[in-house]
């Protein structure tokens, strides 16, 4: 099954992920086995709603939170894929 390389950003995530009370940002690139480019985009996005460091009380969630896949690329099977986990995060608006 070909292998794809998802480069991800978060906007209008709660500033409570990062300490501070300014929306947030992300970065994040995961590696996923999938039929397509298609399918690699909703089993990331799958990821991420499971992912605990995007976790925060009802109380801090946004409803205009958003995920951007900025590139979805396929690439070699023997490609590292560790630690297919983490973040960069940014306060928006600055």
């Amino acid at each position: 099954m070909p292998v794809f390389r998802c480069f991800i950003r978060g906007d209008n995530f709660p500033g409570k992920l990062i300490g501070c009370k300014q929306p947030a940002g992300f970065y994040t690139t995961r590696f996923v086995d999938a039929a397509s480019a298609e399918e690699a985009e909703m089993l990331v996005v799958e990821l991420l709603r499971n992912d605990p460091d995007l976790d925060v009380a009802p109380k801090y969630r946004t409803k205009d939170a958003k995920v951007y896949f900025e590139n979805i690329d396929e690439v070699p099977a023997e490609t590292e894929r560790r630690p297919n986990k983490g973040f960069t995060f940014f306060p928006m608006g600055t």
